[in-house]
């Protein structure tokens, strides 16, 4: 979606648990466009595979927000509007992720006047399961703790009022701070 790629690269820079290890030996990670060596019709072979494979069984993990206006045009991914292809890779998922503030809440993209339309992953996806992890960029490690607890529990975590992991937003750090 719109957004500038701080949530892939803090993702791949966590340190516990290392990046390898998750991308190794906890899941598959068959299509991100930024780590992936396919381009081209060759993701889009990846992405239509996956999605036939996995179906009902994948987490959809996505950065960036949706723009709505004239058609979706404000925001192209192989060809095809943003927006249609979030809701088709959503309608097989098992849940969705929705990576950053853009994802989660709107960010920039969506402040007024917005004449994308742009609206964050809830106002589009309505029927899964949405675990919001804000943050520009969210912390590595609550990214990663995130996939580790769905791979480890087969489902999303409990999350607050606001559609966050509370295993990662139960607290402010001035909760904790010792002033």
């Amino acid at each position: 979606g719109l957004e500038w790629t701080c949530c892939s690269e803090s993702f791949i820079r966590s340190a516990h648990p290392l990046i390898k290890d998750v991308l190794l030996s906890m899941i598959s990670l068959d299509y991100d466009d930024m780590v992936m060596a396919a381009a081209g019709h060759q993701a889009e072979a990846v992405l239509q595979e996956s999605r036939a494979r996995y179906n009902g069984k994948y987490v959809l993990a996505v950065e960036g927000n949706a723009p709505l206006n004239e058609g979706g045009v404000f925001c192209i991914d192989g060809g095809k509007p943003f927006v249609e292809r979030l809701r088709w890779m959503a309608e097989a998922s098992m849940a969705v992720i929705a990576w950053g503030t853009c994802a989660s809440w709107g960010c920039v993209q969506a402040a007024r006047p917005n004449p994308t339309g742009t609206v964050p992953i809830d106002k589009v996806i309505s029927n899964k399961p949405i675990v919001k992890v804000p943050g520009c960029p969210p912390i590595a490690e609550a990214m990663t703790g995130l996939v580790t607890f769905i791979t480890t529990f087969g489902r999303p975590p409990e999350l607050d009022r606001q559609g966050r992991p509370k295993m990662f937003y139960s607290q402010r750090i001035h909760d904790k701070c010792y002033r």
